[in-house]
């Protein structure tokens, strides 16, 4: 979902420019003007200067004012030009008002009014009239006197016909009716022979037939050179609309349509045009003769294919065609050389055009969930000069299809997850006793030679220690089993046998293809079989239709509270998504939508095996295969490399270091006829493949890769072995050490189990035989923290002095609930004031699944940010320079509760901004790790600090999505919707400065 999110930020900023202009022409015009700014909060102390002849600008705006101060029409005589009025709380436009007779520009929006009396005609020199966001249900026909007037601002109200009047404004040039009620095109605005710019979005048009909506005289208004009709309702536009030649940007987004009139061609001057959200099943033949087109939005429609002759478009800048139907693109698109965003995201296209690198101006880029196979996906993701290296090496070298798919085998322990892998891989059941719990396993099994398919089988171990390894090896166009031992199986257990594993799954990879295989089929007798197996398939389904219906709920609610106006909605706390912006919501409701459509692919039935039972194996196998083989379930499979892409991958599996520096991975690079500057893009799609690791972003480990995934896996799995003896084994192996004679081994394995923590030294002799040099180490642990398993609490900038160790912490492996100082190593008295003052907290929740490991991963990642830390199994407490911090997390005790995670910290009123400082770069960090499970759904909301002073048990939770928005202009306080007279500052609830990445997107 993140790309939808750009997009959706991008589009934003796109459509605000259509009107920026008239905004930057009225502060020139007034930068040239005194200007008078009064701020009061107390309102009945705000009062005027007494020396007011001069001014020309008087903005009274964000008081809170029901009135206007004393001696406002005395300035009647002045020269005063522009009064701003805006958000106050006018229920009418004050007479004193009406008494301004030189007047150029008022501005009354954000108000209370709910009418405009005929006294707007004394305001006869008005140019600028702005009364958006107001009640208003009409205009006054004296609104048509005002023959100065250039712009109108009458969006955001309830205005459901317009006064005959408006027809004699001869010099009205910018018309805002945004979000009315007017059902009709209103017949006064053909007579408007000066307007330029028309917003009609919003208003929903009922004419008697669809053809209606738009009249044929709509070609009178031969003036307009920006036109809004989003959200009108409109299925066609008449014949005449093309007579608007003047038009320079037109909005038909969210409507009915299907085609554009043989003649819109004729709209030479057209730059931009959005028709997204309509029900296009072909590109407009019409739009290939507008020459001078530069932003082109075609987003969510139902296109198939692109002409070729989309390449006469060449001034194209902006080219939007996400979420369609579109299967491939024409070659000539290579040749929009101005193009710089290209969104594609949500079509099912397989293969980029030969020299799609040529598109080398783009920097906003989207490709996301199409079935690509040239180039692969992984390429694809990385962006146009990543393309375009691919592109180049595929004409160099000769292209190969590499048909080799990742199989994961997951599943409790004890559910025969490495039989099973040994029946299907040796083709036979074993002939001695197979051991699980070794951790994770990983092995190449050809599956059918003369097909030339392989697998790369992962077993993740059962054990719950590796929860926070396991993540990493779940990726993308892999295909998932579930192993269910189904003589253990019970039915009220069915979330631990197989629901846990669905969720898990769908979360770090959605559309996911998933396998249930049941085992020990034969210790169980066939109708125990049958009826197992049919429980299974019934809480499977069951599981999916609750969540479904809970995510379409959820989105319903969204469009719901889309449907009021923002400030009808943020006036009111007890509504729904109370004071959150448009775009959050649509940005929400699109990850929701995504979630919806994104959900497992679990294919059916359970399959029942034996390894007893050979013939079961044998049709697993064929079930995996044909599988496998689906084009249209994996097209990864058949994905094409360049041939020297995959002797590079093949050269890299032959060393059995344990890295290779990039060097010697760049001399096997020239073996595979790569030279060093084509090396880059090749060992960034092995990584981003999972064949190998380098990290081109890390400053140390860029200079190394990381080729042999067996030997790393085998070291992840030493510390995730949480078995005291194992440990102990190992260090009683290695007791060459002068370190090891001296302290008691067990010492140090109960202080790692314990408490996470190991000395350098341990680590060391641990790892043996797989590290051999201080390099090894220094290595290993620095891609041990880039992987956020472990962090070093004193780590150097030099050389330790006096022979002090290192010690590194594993979060994962705290036991102790309340967190624990370490004054035994850093001698440091972590201890402070109880959260009190004022409180900021903000909270994280889960409804499904928390991911596993994500508290000790997010533990890890925050080091860096805070001091002075001690940390418990689920708590921490810290400092960010002298501010305390908190991070918790509270499991679900039952099916109904969340899992919870929070970040809280505390200061006085005055310094409140010193608890936003503290707490917001955790609050980034922990967002940024929340990217990597693109299914997963969670919220986010900031807790009410009144209701945290008072010790509620359920304080009142602000809309998460606040973080990301500015405070809103004039308000200083918000109300608690638990306590209606209770109100909080409006500073405990939205930060100073927005956060950078925003909570719930993707």
């Amino acid at each position: 979902m993140a790309g939808k999110d750009a997009c959706n930020n991008s589009y934003d900023l796109k459509t605000a420019r259509l009107w920026r202009d008239a905004a930057l022409r009225s502060r020139k015009l007034r930068s040239s003007l005194r200007q008078l700014t009064l701020n009061c909060e107390d309102q009945s102390k705000l009062t005027l200067p007494d020396d007011l002849g001069d001014v020309e600008v008087l903005n009274l705006g964000n008081n809170s004012l029901e009135d206007v101060p004393d001696g406002l029409c005395s300035l009647s005589a002045c020269n005063l030009h522009v009064l701003i009025l805006r958000r106050n709380k006018f229920l009418n436009v004050p007479s004193a008002v009406y008494e301004l007779g030189r007047l150029t520009e008022l501005d009354m929006s954000h108000n209370r009014l709910s009418c405009l009396t005929e006294a707007v005609g004394l305001l006869s020199q008005l140019k600028k009239l702005c009364l958006s966001h107001n009640q208003l249900q009409t205009l006054p026909r004296q609104l048509g006197s005002l023959l100065h007037l250039e712009e109108l601002d009458v969006s955001f109200n309830r205005i459901s016909h317009l006064p005959d009047t408006m027809r004699t404004l001869p010099r009205l040039r910018a018309l805002d009716l945004d979000h009315n009620d007017l059902c009709s095109f209103p017949q006064q605005l053909l007579h408007m022979p000066a307007l330029e710019e028309l917003d009609f979005s919003g208003n929903k048009m009922l004419g008697s037939s669809c053809s209606g909506s738009l009249p044929e005289d709509i070609r009178s208004m031969h003036s307009l050179k920006i036109l809004w009709l989003s959200r009108t309702g409109i299925c066609t536009l008449p014949g005449t609309f093309c007579d608007l030649v003047n038009l320079d940007s037109l909005m038909l987004d969210n409507n009915n349509l299907n085609s554009l009139p043989s003649g819109f061609g004729a709209l030479q001057k057209l730059k931009m045009l959005n028709i997204s959200s309509n029900a296009f099943q072909e590109f407009p033949v019409a739009l290939l003769q507008m020459f001078n087109l530069e932003e082109l939005y075609l987003s969510r429609n139902k296109l198939v294919v692109l002409p070729q002759e989309i390449s006469k478009l060449s001034k194209l800048i902006t080219l939007w065609l996400d979420n369609n139907r579109i299967r491939y693109l024409p070659d000539s698109i290579v040749e929009l050389n101005f193009l710089e965003e290209l969104v594609l995201q949500g079509n099912q296209i397989a293969i980029l055009p030969d020299n799609f690198g040529k598109l080398s101006k783009i920097n906003i880029w989207k490709i996301k969930d199409n079935p690509l196979i040239q180039p692969p996906y992984e390429v694809c993701m990385k962006g146009i000069p990543y393309i375009a290296a691919y592109q180049k090496e595929l004409a160099h070298s000769q292209p190969a299809v590499q048909p080799r798919l990742k199989l994961i085998l997951s599943g409790l322990k004890d559910a025969g997850k490495t039989v099973l892998r040994h029946c299907l891989m040796d083709g036979q059941q074993p002939n001695h006793m197979v051991h699980g719990n070794k951790g994770i396993e990983v092995n190449n099994w050809t599956a059918d030679a003369d097909r030339g398919l392989t697998f790369i089988v992962y077993d993740l171990a059962g054990d719950q220690s590796y929860d926070i390894i396991k993540p990493f090896f779940l990726s993308p166009g892999a295909l998932y089993i579930i192993v269910v031992n189904l003589k253990s199986y019970v039915s009220k257990y069915f979330y631990k046998y197989v629901g846990f594993f669905l969720h898990f799954i769908s979360a770090k990879v959605p559309h996911a293809v998933v396998c249930i295989v049941g085992t020990h089929a034969d210790l169980c007798d066939k109708k125990e079989v049958e009826e197992k197996c049919l429980d299974i398939h019934h809480q499977i389904a069951l599981q999916e239709k609750r969540e479904s219906e809970m995510l379409q709920s959820l989105a319903q609610t969204i469009d719901e509270a889309l449907g009021q106006d923002y400030d009808l909605r943020s006036s009111n706390p007890h509504t729904a998504f109370s004071g959150v912006s448009d775009k959050n919501l649509r940005r929400r409701k699109a990850h929701l939508q995504y979630l919806v459509n994104n959900r497992l692919q679990i294919l059916s039935p359970v399959l029942c095996v034996s390894c007893h039972d050979y013939s079961n194996i044998r049709r697993l196998r064929e079930k995996l295969l044909s599988v496998a083989e689906h084009r249209e379930i994996f097209p990864n499979l058949h994905r094409v490399l360049p041939k020297s892409w995959q002797m590079l991958e093949e050269l890299h599996f032959k060393p059995q270091e344990l890295w290779l520096t990039w060097w010697d991975s760049a001399r096997l690079g020239l073996q595979a006829g790569l030279t060093e500057d084509r090396m880059q893009s090749a060992l960034s799609y092995l990584h981003e493949s999972g064949k190998l690791l380098y990290f081109e972003d890390n400053p140390t480990l860029k200079e190394y890769v990381f080729h042999n995934l067996t030997k790393l896996i085998d070291i992840l799995n030493v510390f995730f072995q949480k078995d005291a003896t194992v440990l102990l084994d190992k260090l009683s192996s290695d007791v060459t050490t002068d370190e090891l004679r001296v302290s008691p081994l067990h010492h140090y394995v109960e202080g790692f189990l314990l408490h996470g923590l190991l000395p350098t030294h341990i680590i060391r002799s641990l790892l043996k035989p797989h590290i051999k040099t201080q390099q090894d180490l220094n290595l290993i642990l620095e891609l041990l923290e880039k992987m956020g398993l472990c962090y070093c609490l004193n780590k150097p900038k030099a050389n330790l002095l006096n022979g002090a160790t290192a010690w590194y912490k594993f979060p994962c492996y705290v036991k102790n609930e309340v967190p624990h100082a370490e004054a035994w190593i850093n001698g440091i008295n972590i201890s402070g004031p109880s959260l009190a003052i004022e409180q900021l907290q903000i909270e994280y929740n889960f409804p499904f699944l928390f991911p596993p490991g994500l508290f000790a991963r997010f533990s890890v990642q925050i080091n860096n940010l805070v001091v002075h830390r001690s940390d418990g199994k689920f708590q921490i407490f810290a400092y960010r320079g002298k501010v305390p911090v908190v991070v918790s997390f509270r499991q679900a005790k039952g099916a109904l509760q969340q899992d919870i995670l929070s970040i809280a910290s505390h200061a006085s009123l005055p310094n409140i901004w010193t608890a936003w400082q503290a707490i917001t770069p955790l609050v980034e960090e922990l967002n940024a790790l929340l990217q990597e499970w693109p299914g997963l759904y969670y919220t986010v909301h900031v807790l009410c600090s009144k209701c945290l002073k008072r010790g509620s048990p359920n304080p009142h939770p602000f809309p998460g999505e606040l973080l990301t928005q500015p405070r809103p202009e004039g308000v200083t306080e918000i109300i608690c919707p638990k306590n209606g007279s209770e109100r909080v500052n409006v500073a405990l609830v939205y930060p100073p400065t927005p956060t950078v990445i925003s909570p719930c997107s993707k």
